[in-house]
């Protein structure tokens, strides 16, 4: 945990930088015994609910409070201007033993300008956990005050996670009525027998992975519907060197951390197989090649799901089921630009069709991939490293961050070797709202660009035009879906002419041997590969679960009134239908026992209208 504040000195924002630097002098009390003075103070506060006595505990200026599932059972960044009419709103939540936990590891940062701390309190019906990011309002006045608040409820008390002390026995000692071992019991269980299952996911990658993990361990009965043969083949089948681009410490599955001789970029088949592995040893209830048909129908005096799945057998089974997830992953159908190409004899497929081959066909043949994201560039340098004639299509501009200074700068100190534990690196970077987390990376961003500059001055030199995104790769992300590429090598190859570009011209057509651009050139091609990102995630919801679902979910991805990403993850609009790991289990969960319901219109009051999602 030290690391965190070795690194996050150097991507403070502006607003920590107009602190002055304190006195040299010891600072008066321990960070513990300020935390828990604060936490000590603000509970007052919550248990009198006195909401404007809870205000005064934030930084007027630049305070935060972000959490989840207390307040009103969604995910809110509140700032200090909007604490009190949201807690009007929906009442002051019943938070009680606040605390700081481990205090030994609560510390200041360099400066003594603000502190830190891990937290956890109780609610009547669950216990939850919490971060604090405390300042003072000039160094030494001792009015410590909240720059981020964070709490999220973390398990039903009564019905915690099936693991550690609440682990199951597994054998059944004794006299038995029934001759069944575990294996037979696993077989009843993953064809659903005897019963349907509360929970059905619709894709079988990570995120549905990892969400039937957590609501297994929570003991409700979710089935996986898979339609490729294997568990992992939507990894297997993408491009031949295609590795991940984030780092091992921060990929690791729910429950089942990778071992210590993982490498830190994963190949696809490695990440594939371990997948498939996870899914066995998380004793996951998975129906491979099969998959539901389109227009599954919700009864809302029942509040549930009739859905319709055909097997790898050709078996039919209607199912009825509460809940109804789509885990296809984060994009939705593959874009291609609308020019004509119907002409074009070689080669020409979407990036994500993209794999498979080993290049031994490739080498002395041309080769043009339209759009310069991740998977632009990694495809491109595939095609150079088999000896491909390459072009690389540039329409607009990239972000461009070096895997070996950007990585470090934005996760050193969270997510890296010997840093703190998974679960509470987790919280630190959950703790952040996603304008303070743009705060603190626009400072690491320009780092990051310093350190890069003499590759991306001669990726200028070459023509590639960039995008200085001033919140960095995250934030694009979060708030753009793509834009941007970690460079792994291929900014090295384009620099040096390796890999030619094009760059500002839109497509006019394809010939049949090559690609005829607005400017009246061409350039000759035998493959071309439209590496041009995909739709918004409704295009897929339209696709396999119905157009009347598609049109009534709210905004997907991009960020809401109050900063945070809607549509995923969270209340979706549609009644008990989800995309998409800890969190949403919770939330199903606390469905299930009948403490909560979700409203699908409760995500209208702070939905913005984005027509890219």
């Amino acid at each position: 945990m030290a690391a965190l504040l070795d690194t996050l000195k150097q991507s403070i924002s502006h607003v920590e930088r107009a602190v002055p630097a304190a006195p040299t002098a010891a600072p008066p009390s321990a960070p513990a015994e300020i935390a828990q003075a604060f936490c000590d103070s603000i509970q007052a506060a919550f248990t009198a609910k006195d909401i404007d006595g809870i205000v005064r505990h934030f930084r007027r200026a630049d305070g935060w409070w972000r959490d989840i599932l207390n307040i009103d059972f969604d995910f809110n960044s509140l700032r200090t201007n909007d604490i009190k009419g949201h807690l009007t709103k929906f009442g002051v939540p019943n938070i009680k033993e606040l605390k700081v936990i481990r205090p030994h590891e609560a510390q200041f940062n360099e400066g003594a300008s603000w502190l830190q701390a891990l937290t956890t309190y109780e609610t009547p019906e669950g216990r939850g956990k919490g971060f604090l990011r405390l300042k003072e309002s000039s160094p030494g006045a001792g009015d410590w005050q909240a720059y981020v608040f964070f709490t999220t409820l973390w398990e039903i008390k009564g019905h915690e996670e099936r693991g550690g002390i609440h682990r199951p026995l597994g054998a059944e000692h004794g006299l038995h009525a029934s001759s069944e071992n575990w294996l037979d019991r696993r077989k009843k269980k993953v064809d659903f027998t005897e019963e349907d299952p509360t929970v059905m996911i619709v894709g079988g990658g990570q995120n549905g992975l990892m969400l039937a993990a957590r609501l297994e361990v929570l003991g409700i009965n979710t089935l996986i519907v898979e339609k490729n043969p294997r568990i992992g083949d939507s990894w297997r089948r993408r491009y031949h060197t295609l590795c991940l681009h984030d780092p091992v410490w921060a990929d690791h599955f729910a429950y089942l951390n990778f071992p210590p001789s993982w490498p830190i970029y994963t190949p696809k088949d490695k990440i594939a197989n371990w997948m498939e592995h996870y899914a066995e040893i998380m004793e996951l209830n998975v129906w491979l090649e099969s998959t539901i048909e389109r227009n599954p129908t919700y009864d809302p005096q029942t509040k549930q799901w009739s859905v319709n799945v055909t097997r790898q057998n050709g078996e039919n089974r209607r199912m009825k089921v509460n809940h109804l997830v789509l885990a296809s992953g984060f994009s939705g159908e593959p874009r291609l630009p609308s020019f004509p190409r119907d002409d074009f004899k070689g080669y020409l497929v979407h990036s994500s069709q993209h794999g498979g081959s080993h290049g031994q066909d490739w080498k002395g043949k041309k080769a043009v991939v339209v759009g310069c994201c991740n998977s632009g560039h990694d495809i491109a340098a595939d095609f150079h490293e088999h000896g491909v004639d390459t072009t690389i299509v540039q329409r607009s501009h990239t972000y461009v961050m070096s895997s070996e200074h950007g990585i470090p700068g934005l996760l050193k100190g969270v997510y890296e070797e010997n840093g703190p534990a998974l679960e509470d690196a987790d919280i630190m970077l959950t703790s952040l709202p996603i304008d303070v987390l743009n705060e603190f990376h626009s400072e690491a961003t320009k780092e990051i660009a310093i350190k890069d500059k003499p590759l991306l001055d001669d990726l200028k030199k070459v023509g590639f035009k960039l995008n200085s995104y001033p919140g960095g790769l995250f934030i694009k992300y979060f708030r753009d879906g793509g834009g941007y590429y970690i460079d792994v090598g291929c900014s090295r190859l384009i620099a040096d002419g390796k890999i030619k570009v094009k760059q500002g011209v839109e497509i006019e057509r394809l010939s049949k041997d090559g690609v005829i651009f607005k400017d009246g050139t061409e350039i000759k091609a035998d493959m071309v590969v439209m590496a041009t990102g995909y739709t918004s995630q409704r295009e897929t919801v339209r696709k396999i679960i119905s157009d009347d679902v598609a049109d009534r979910l709210g905004n997907l991805w991009g960020q809401d009134a109050q900063g945070e990403i809607p549509g995923v993850w969270r209340n979706s609009g549609v009644p008990r239908f989800y995309l998409r790991i800890k969190h949403l289990a919770l939330q199903i969960q606390m469905v299930e026992l009948g403490l909560r319901d979700m409203d699908p219109d409760a995500v209208k009051y702070k939905t913005l209208n984005d027509p890219r999602f």
